[in-house]
């Protein structure tokens, strides 16, 4: 697909979802599908490289996080961000917003670092590494909040959390339902869950929204 086709697209499904992109914001979505395309040929980053898969289930879910992300906007870190979802669509949507992508493999490493590069983002890092244990979590400083897709890192993500988090921070994981319900069992205070809503894509993935709480009561997200 040329690249004003697939920026038309993005536009149409993004305004039926109820979103209003800014045109810096479509351009670099745009880039980042583009350069997905031509990386995808030498290093495995995405199942699906058709344009409606990316565009409903990567970047429209990826960009159903903003609700959740916490005020004020300051800092993301996403754990495990291979292809870049959720993280470019976020920083696309939120260009002040301060991003760190933790990626261990080398070529995905790269393609991240290109991304930023090439989309011309400000304020974003790739972060060499894994979270296996709470204290690789804990040594990459405190965020405003912390998205991630990988399921085998909920264990560490949860324990290190309160290390990690600023006050009133929030985990944001996008998960299934085996990953929903790993959360539920391994959940402890001063974490607590705030919500869990369907993402739009698809019947089968979920957005879990941990906070890290206040003395104070926390308000539900609706």
């Amino acid at each position: 697909m040329l690249q004003a086709e697939f920026r038309s697209l993005l536009q149409a499904e993004s305004s039926r979802a109820g979103l209003q992109l800014e045109d810096r914001c479509l351009d670099r979505l745009t880039a980042h599908y583009q350069l997905l395309v031509k990386w995808s040929r030498a290093v495995r980053l995405i199942g699906s490289t058709d344009p409606l898969t990316v565009v409903g289930r990567h970047i429209l879910e990826s960009l159903a996080l903003l609700p959740y992300i916490p005020e004020p906007r300051g800092s993301l870190l996403d754990i495990g961000s291979g292809n870049g979802f959720p993280a470019i669509p976020l920083k696309c949507a939120l260009p002040d917003l301060r991003l760190g992508m933790v990626e261990p493999t080398v070529r995905k490493g790269a393609f991240l670092t290109t991304a930023i590069a090439q989309l011309e983002l400000t304020d974003a890092e790739v972060i060499r590494g894994r979270v296996d244990k709470h204290r690789d979590l804990a040594r990459l400083g405190r965020w405003d909040c912390i998205t991630m897709r990988a399921v085998a890192a909920i264990p560490a993500v949860l324990s290190g959390a309160e290390q990690a988090l600023r006050p009133g921070g929030r985990l944001l994981f996008m998960v299934g339902a085996e990953g929903r319900d790993e959360i539920y069992r391994r959940l402890a205070p001063p974490l607590e869950l705030i919500a869990v809503h369907q993402l739009p894509a698809t019947r089968a993935s979920f957005v879990a929204v941990v906070t890290l709480s206040h003395r104070e009561s926390s308000a539900t997200v609706h």
